[in-house]
């Protein structure tokens, strides 16, 4: 069966997102592990995209578990957290010849404010033909009912659709409901997968 719907992942297949550089840049050597960790790596974070937990209750949190980061913890969630989200170029070129024959979609976990602003503030985003964010639903790739709720949102034939994520999990769930993966590690890859896959 041929392919009609091409669903993209955001972090790391079309937005830049990578924790461990940002906190290179601007947190001091001795608090990395433990802001790293504390941060990115806690439940909270995964509260936070599932849409069950606010910035200002986060930062709270945070605060408590990352002593002595209060300053870095406000700029991370008032500031910098839009401007670390940039589109990765040369995959979001490869967007309008692809809408030319597909139907694209998003299938991704995003905390709501960063998802609304790089949504308001990137052009690419009207090529898609809709989107499955995982804070509107209180679901996490790759648990089933985000791609059920993908799938019945759009009508899509799961034989039809092809799922891009930088997470080999998310491809192992997408796949048990029938849709193809493609799993992208290396976000450089992806004209060259997609081209492979389509052929």
């Amino acid at each position: 069966m041929s392919i009609k719907n091409i669903v993209f992942d955001l972090g790391r297949v079309l937005i830049k997102f990578e924790p461990k550089e940002y906190i290179e840049e601007n947190v001091p050597e001795e608090k990395r592990e433990d802001f790293y960790n504390g941060i990115f790596g806690s439940t909270e974070w995964l509260m936070l995209d599932r849409g069950t937990l606010s910035y200002e209750d986060a930062k709270k949190i945070f605060k408590e578990r990352v002593p002595g980061a209060d300053k870095q913890i406000d700029r991370l969630f008032d500031a910098d957290l839009f401007e670390i989200l940039q589109p990765i170029e040369e995959n979001v070129k490869l967007l309008p010849e692809l809408k030319k024959k597909y139907n694209l979609y998003i299938l991704s976990n995003f905390h709501q404010p960063a998802f609304e602003h790089i949504f308001k503030k990137y052009d690419f985003f009207r090529l898609f033909d809709g989107h499955t964010v995982s804070c509107y639903y209180y679901l996490l790739k790759p648990e089933k009912e985000i791609y059920d709720t993908l799938i019945d949102k759009f009508n899509l034939i799961p034989e039809e659709t092809v799922f891009i994520d930088d997470t080999k999990v998310n491809i192992d769930a997408c796949e048990k409901k029938g849709i193809r993966g493609i799993h992208l590690p290396d976000y450089t890859e992806l004209k060259q997968k997609l081209e492979e896959f389509l052929k």
